[in-house]
């Protein structure tokens, strides 16, 4: 039986002069994730023959193990890459049964917050 895996995934729409510094940035993300316990994978890639679309993909073995990140004190790092971009990176959440925007992720932090 095949597991289903559940996933993060976020695009920046970065100028090409500005896609080393983000990758750099995403790619240390990248390693301290993947030796996070319940880490299925973690992608970086680059498109830059498209509006230099820069792609970050976090892989995860159950939804509780995404929840868990999203929580943690390393996510930190990868929410400032949010906060600081000049556009909205577009970011996904692919659970079992749905997709989901970044409500997923206000949901998550808020529940733990209370």
């Amino acid at each position: 039986m095949a597991t289903t895996r559940v996933r993060m995934t976020i695009e920046w729409f970065v100028p090409i002069g500005q896609t080393r510094a983000i990758n750099t940035a995403l790619h240390s993300v990248a390693t301290e994730v993947r030796t996070m316990r319940g880490c299925a994978g973690c992608s970086v890639s680059t498109d830059l023959g498209n509006r230099g679309i820069v792609r970050y993909t976090e892989e995860w073995l159950t939804e509780a193990g995404l929840r868990e990140r999203l929580l943690s004190d390393t996510f930190a790092h990868l929410l400032t890459l949010i906060d600081d971009a000049m556009q909205p990176p577009r970011v996904e959440f692919t659970l079992r049964n749905e997709t989901r925007g970044l409500d997923f992720l206000e949901e998550v932090r808020a529940s733990a917050s209370s």
